[in-house]
């Protein structure tokens, strides 16, 4: 093997294969397409469980009936209360 061989091979080596860069490019790809995908899938299963737990949720969770909310106002204010609602009645 004379210098100039020598020379070829290193700098084939150094600047790499053609053929290997190409193969190597493409599954680098491939990769990237593969981990976009699955971080697709990944945030559109955090979104359906986001709408999941939002439907989940009622809006009338806080609501109480009339009767209830009279009986526990009666209750712990007692005479202020009946006091402010005395006139309501009067106004229609």
């Amino acid at each position: 093997m004379n210098r100039i061989e020598m020379i070829k091979n290193a700098v084939y080596k150094i600047q790499g294969n053609p053929e290997f860069r190409a193969s190597m490019k493409k599954a680098n790809q491939r990769f990237i397409r593969d981990c976009e995908k699955k971080i697709a899938r990944i945030k559109a299963k955090q979104e359906r469980q986001l709408d999941k737990e939002l439907e989940a949720l009622d809006e009338n969770y806080n609501a109480i009936d009339f009767k209830v909310a009279r009986h526990i106002a009666d209750e712990t204010v007692g005479e202020i209360y009946r006091e402010t609602v005395k006139f309501d009645n009067e106004w229609n």
